[in-house]
């Protein structure tokens, strides 16, 4: 498996405990530069209100299985948290597209360290609540 970074987040957040506990929770704003290779790949992107950022959390600590979410009394593992702490630490954010200039997008919402490394963006649209049957 190998994955391609395609951008870099740059922002405010230079330490682990300037990061806000969700994104949605700071009016920050950031910006993520997208590497000329896949500038291209940003074609019409302004069309959408709200992005998917995946991106690599560098700092999380990988040897983690079990954690303590910060809304429970209980241990659980990091599969059943969002925990950043796991064996791989892709992070996943929906930010809100402030702005596209050239490679650069302005968004707010990133729960990401300064220099972490954006692996894809996706447009998030909201889906349709799919009844049980």
């Amino acid at each position: 498996m190998q994955l391609q970074e395609i951008g870099i987040v740059r922002n405010a957040y230079k330490n682990l405990t300037d990061i806000p506990r969700q994104g949605r929770m700071s009016e920050e704003v950031s910006e993520i530069e997208i590497h000329p290779d896949f500038a291209d790949g940003l074609l019409k992107i302004e069309q959408n209100k709200y992005l998917i950022v995946l991106y690599w959390a560098h700092l999380a600590k990988r040897a983690i299985l079990k954690t303590l979410p910060p809304a429970s009394k209980e241990i659980h593992g990091v599969f059943a948290s969002r925990s950043p702490g796991r064996p791989n630490p892709l992070s996943l954010c929906i930010v809100e597209l402030i702005e596209c200039n050239g490679s650069v997008l302005r968004v707010k919402g990133l729960d990401a360290l300064d220099g972490s490394s954006v692996i894809d963006i996706k447009p998030y649209t909201k889906m349709d609540v799919i009844a049980e049957v």
